[in-house]
Formats: structure tokens, C-alpha cells, sequence
């Protein structure tokens, strides 16, 4: 037997068969293996397919993610169980500033992503032979759909009044006006395409290359702003005139006017997802009101009022709150006006008797506090702007009326509450005696308004005004109405039942000014596109993007 062995050693023929046969086993288990893994792979790949897929079609609707995800599933003949199909609507910033990890906010609203997790198990088909279970494959996708709508606040221009329009306007672009009723007319109605009038503007100011984020973050004089109006209108005579008066040392902050987080990494020149257009005339007028020119603006009306001698105006515009005149973004954003304080000097001229002629001078103070408005609802198909709704929360600003006076640098200070004390507003006889006057109403909308939009109102340019309860003629009527006069009589006299009667004839010669303020006031507030407690909404357009996968 040991030499049986050791011959058997020492043979070389059929080796390789030998050996092949020895190894034959492994070489099988390992293709085994490898098919395996190819297969799991492949199952993989068709899972996460699916899953990206899945998250596509949420994205278009986050409210209905969870029926949109399981019609994929069904059409791709997966039938998983409940527990292997993870749906987490959120919200997605695609800001390059935030790590990968941080963009996505799982459960924010308002939501535009979905993150679609499946888990399955494998199949496997040789491993199982050598004992192994198979694995569980588990894959993750996240979709995001932002759809934007472009809208603004607060720039009506209903009433186009030549005179009010040149004082009011020219006052805040830093020049005098004599434009014309019908030059007014002929802009009024001009609409620009807003990526025109930004790329208009980049090249007024050599800005060549970047973003549109990085041209609104800046500050431009706002005779560029006029020019770019102007060149984005295809060379309006009245525009091209305009810009060429405008005071070139007054300058605007961008983001007062335009804001939005749709236009930030846009490329400037780029083609734009949604051609919003917008009023030239409202651009130019609500730049004037956000720039750092001159603030407060003088006008005398003249005597020919009825039941006036006159009225002198002082205007003031507050500092703009932070959030655009103008903005395209998504849900949860907002614009608002700027705060505009108002006195008026009331000269009024009247018989009152035996006291003879009365001149009284009525201050009135008027602050409308800025409106918002926000976007709280946007539904908007991908790929399908005509279908698209919106719903702005419109919230108007606070109108306060007052008689009285104040201290010229506290009405000036637009970051303080007015303080309006009793004033005199007539002296009678000569100085004997004084009637004094004060008075103070406002009216407030603290519950936002909703406001619906279609796309049938972006095509034909409807604009929404929201008011506050209160009618505006009612509140200057009750505040004449309701002035606190009284008679102090400043020396020792012997007419006292001739001036028992005085506050009852300032009464009397002051109420019927009423009518006449209200006009004023209008007047005033549609110069410079604000409402007297009202804000006005514009929707300009809608983007509504289809859904891109971002991880």
C-alpha cells in the first residue's frame, strides 16, 4: 500500500482533469454567486426607477403624494406592503449655500417635494443552495416641483391726473414734470416683459455676466431704472423723455422692488421658465417710492376747491419694509407697500354770523400703514400654466385719519406711532377767544383677505382691490363729524352769549368739508398707486416647472 501511494504521487498524467475536477465546485459557486448579485443589481436599478418615478409624479401634487406614488407602483406591477413605502412630504431650498443634507426639511410647509423610500426583498437563485436568505433592497428618491407666481401690490393708478401726477411723481424722481394728461395715458397701459427690463438694466449698469439675484441684491440709480423702462418698452418717446429728467443721485435697493427667490440663480440673459409682464408706469412710480431721494413733498392745491380757500399738502414715504413692490416665488411668500404719511392744511372761509367771517385752518393728518400680501395657496400643473389658481392673503393697510397737530421732526420719523395733540384751528374776535379741535379714528383689517387669481386674470391683467370694512367715505365724514371743539376764551370780554355759539358755527362751516376731503385724499393716494385702506394685487404669471429629481 505505501508504494501504491507514493506511484500515485508521483504520477503526472490527467492532472488537469484532476484538477479541473477539484475546482470545478468553486468555479460553480462563484458564477452562482455573481448571477446572483447581477440580478440583485438589476433589481436595484428597477426599484430605484421606480422610486424616482414615483417621487416625479408626487412632486407634481405633494397634497396627493400617496395616491400618486401607489398609481406608479400598481402601473410598474409592484405590489409592496404598506410598510415598505415610505412618503415624506417637506419643502426643498435649491440653495447652494446649505450642505446636500439641508436642503430638504422633512413635514415644512408649504411643501413642494416629496421624498419616496421603497424597500423590497431580493430574489436570489444559487445563493440559496449554500443556505443564505435573501436581501432586502432599499432605495430612496427626492423630487421637487417649485411652481411661482409672479404678482405685486399696491400700484393702481386708477385715476390719472396730469397735475396731481407731475407734483407727486416729479417730487419723488428728484425733478419737475409737465407731462400731460395724454403722455400719462400713453404709459399707463404699457406693460414690459420683466426679464426684458432686468437684462435692459444689467447692461445699464455693465453687468455682463451672473445672476439676476446678483443684479437685484445690488443698488442702481433709478435713472437707469427709467432707461432700462425705456429700452424694454422697444424706445417709448414718453419713457426716453422721463428717464432723461430723473435726478441720477437717487438710488434704489433692488430687493425694495423686485424680490423673489425664482429669479436668484436664473442667468442673466437665460431663458425664462414664465414671461411675466408689468406696468411701466407702476414700476417707475414704485421705485420712486422705495428710493433714497427726496421724502417729503410739498403741493399746494389751490383755492378753487368748493368750500375751500385751499389746501397745502406735506407728503412723507416711510422706509419700505423688507419684501418687494413686485416678487416671483412660490407659496409663503409675500410683497408690501411702503407707509405714506399725509398733512393737510385746510384753509376754510365761511360766514358765521354775528361772529362775523371765520378763517379757520384745519390740520388733518393721514397715515396709511404699509398693506402685504402673500401667497398662501398655488396650485400650478407642471407644464401647464393655463390650469394654474392662485390664492393671495391680502391684508390692507391700517388707515388712521386725525385733527390736531404734531411736532414737524415726529412726522417725519415714519418709525414712530404720530402723536396728534388738540390744536387751534381759529381765532375769534381778534384774539378774545380761540376754538380748539382734536380728533382720532382709524380703521384696521387684522384677518387677512383671501384673493383667488386664474390664469384667465394674468391674460386679461385683472387686478383685485381689497378694502377694509370700513367705507372710506364714512371714516373722513365721522371725523369731521365727531371733532372734539372746544371754546377757550383767552381774555375778559362781555360777549359771552355772542361766543357761546362759535363752536357751533365752526361746526357748521367745517362738516360739509367732508365731501371735499374725501376726493382730496383719493386723489392724493391714487397718485402715488396707493388706496386709501385697500390694497390692489396683480397676478403677472405663473411658472409652473415640471418636476426635477434634487436627490
Amino acid at each position: 500500500m505505501p508504494a501504491r501511494l507514493l506511484r500515485f504521487a508521483r504520477a503526472e498524467a490527467a492532472n488537469v482533469a484532476t484538477l479541473f475536477a477539484l475546482v470545478l465546485p468553486l468555479l460553480i459557486g462563484a458564477a452562482a454567486f455573481a448571477v446572483d448579485e447581477a440580478a440583485l443589481h438589476l433589481e436595484r436599478r428597477q426599484l430605484q426607477l421606480v422610486a424616482d418615478l414615483a417621487a416625479i409624479h408626487a412632486a407634481g401634487d405633494p397634497a396627493r403624494a400617496r395616491d400618486r406614488v401607489l398609481a406608479v407602483l400598481a402601473d410598474a406591477d409592484y405590489a409592496l406592503p404598506a410598510e415598505a413605502v415610505v412618503i415624506t412630504r417637506g419643502r426643498y431650498a435649491a440653495d447652494p449655500a446649505l450642505a446636500p443634507a439641508q436642503r430638504f426639511v422633512a413635514n415644512a410647509d408649504p411643501a413642494n417635494a416629496v421624498r419616496v423610500e421603497l424597500a423590497d426583498r431580493g430574489r436570489i437563485y444559487f445563493a440559496s443552495i449554500f443556505g443564505m436568505a435573501p436581501p432586502d433592497i432599499g432605495v430612496s428618491a427626492l423630487a421637487s416641483a417649485t411652481p411661482r407666481a409672479a404678482y405685486s401690490i399696491g400700484s393702481r393708478l386708477a385715476s390719472l391726473n396730469d397735475g396731481m401726477l407731475n407734483a407727486v411723481l416729479g417730487g419723488l424722481l428728484g425733478t419737475e414734470l409737465s407731462l400731460s394728461l395724454l403722455d400719462y395715458n400713453a404709459i399707463a397701459d404699457l406693460d414690459v416683459g420683466l426679464f426684458d427690463f432686468l437684462d435692459a438694466l444689467a447692461g445699464r449698469i455693465d453687468l455682463t455676466a451672473g445672476t439676476y439675484g446678483e443684479l437685484l441684491a445690488g443698488r442702481v440709480a433709478l435713472a437707469d431704472i427709467g432707461a432700462a423702462l425705456a429700452i424694454a418698452s422697444g424706445g417709448n418717446a414718453v419713457l426716453l423723455h422721463l428717464a432723461g429728467l430723473i435726478d441720477d443721485t437717487i438710488h434704489v435697493e433692488m430687493l425694495n422692488l423686485v424680490a423673489g427667490d425664482g429669479l436668484a440663480h436664473l442667468a442673466l440673459g437665460s431663458a425664462a421658465a414664465a414671461e411675466a409682464r408689468i406696468s411701466a408706469l407702476q414700476v417707475l412710480s414704485a421705485a420712486a417710492m422705495v428710493a433714497d431721494g427726496q421724502r417729503q413733498i410739498t403741493l399746494a392745491l389751490g383755492a378753487d376747491l368748493p368750500g375751500l380757500a385751499g389746501i397745502d399738502v406735506a407728503l412723507v414715504v416711510g422706509e419700505v419694509p423688507q419684501g418687494g413692490w413686485f416678487t416671483l416665488a412660490g407659496e409663503g411668500s409675500y410683497v408690501r407697500t411702503a407707509q405714506v404719511r399725509l398733512r393737510l392744511d385746510i384753509s376754510i372761509l365761511g360766514s358765521a354770523g354775528a361772529l362775523g367771517l371765520l378763517d379757520i385752518t384745519l390740520p388733518v393728518y393721514a397715515e396709511l400703514a404699509p398693506a402685504e400680501a402673500r401667497l398662501a395657496a398655488l396650485s400650478c400643473p407642471p407644464g401647464r400654466p393655463q390650469a394654474a389658481t392662485a390664492t393671495v392673503a391680502a391684508t390692507p393697510g391700517v388707515l388712521r385719519l386725525a385733527v390736531g397737530k404734531t411736532a414737524p421732526s415726529a412726522f417725519l420719523d415714519t418709525t414712530r406711532p404720530l402723536q396728534v395733540a388738540r390744536t387751534p384751528i381759529v381765532s375769534i374776535l381778534g384774539g378774545v377767544a380761540e376754538v380748539t379741535a382734536h380728533a382720532d379714528i382709524a380703521m384696521a383689517q387684522t384677518t387677512p383677505i383671501p384673493v383667488a387669481f386664474t390664469h384667465a386674470d394674468v391674460v386679461n391683467r385683472s387686478v383685485r382691490t381689497v378694502s377694509t370694512t370700513t367705507p372710506v367715505a364714512s371714516l373722513t365724514g365721522s371725523l369731521l363729524s365727531g371733532l372734539d371743539l372746544r371754546l377757550e376764551v383767552l381774555k375778559l370780554n362781555l360777549l359771552g352769549a355772542l361766543l357761546s355759539g362759535a363752536t357751533g358755527a365752526v361746526s357748521a362751516l367745517v362738516t360739509p368739508v367732508a365731501p371735499v376731503l374725501d376726493a382730496t385724499l383719493v386723489a392724493l393716494f391714487d397718485a402715488l398707486g396707493l388706496g386709501l385702506g385697500e390694497a390692489d394685487i396683480r397676478m403677472h404669471g405663473f411658472d409652473c416647472r415640471n418636476a426635477a429629481l434634487v436627490g
